[in-house]
């Protein structure tokens, strides 16, 4: 979109251009021709300095906006990851002590069955350190 932005006021200039040259040819011949030339000139040279500076601006500014969401993310991801981290030692877990090395994280699993009623519950942080690993039917 800047693109056509800038085609169009290169196209709005030379047309502002050719009707200055033909105007003051057609109105007062050929003196003076040559201080519009420059007053166009000038003019037009204020006008390229600063699109150049609005563009600069525009590229600045498009960069803090990334930088401030890559920040947000970065910060969204760590918060993410303390949470999971935080929900790990609290989630709690069903073994069954006397006949597996499985947790379970829904105390009527199938996995359970074999426990006939001897379910403890723990944190799952707790039961991976003392070695139980997930049932193979809640994978």
């Amino acid at each position: 979109m800047q693109n056509k932005k800038a085609i169009y006021k290169k196209i709005w200039f030379c047309f502002v251009v050719v009707f200055i040259t033909f105007f003051t040819n057609f109105v007062s011949g050929n003196t003076g021709i040559q201080d519009a030339q420059q007053t166009v000139i000038a003019k037009s040279t204020k006008v390229v300095k600063s699109n150049a500076k609005k563009a600069v601006t525009e590229k600045v500014t498009v960069k803090r906006r990334k930088a401030a969401r890559k920040r947000k993310l970065a910060a969204k991801r760590k918060q993410k990851k303390q949470k999971g981290a935080a929900k790990r030692n609290v989630r709690k877990v069903y073994i069954a002590p006397n006949s597996g090395r499985r947790y379970h994280f829904n105390p009527s699993c199938r996995g359970l069955r074999r426990a006939h009623g001897n379910i403890t519950k723990m944190s799952l942080k707790r039961a991976i350190n003392q070695g139980y690993t997930l049932c193979k039917w809640e994978d």
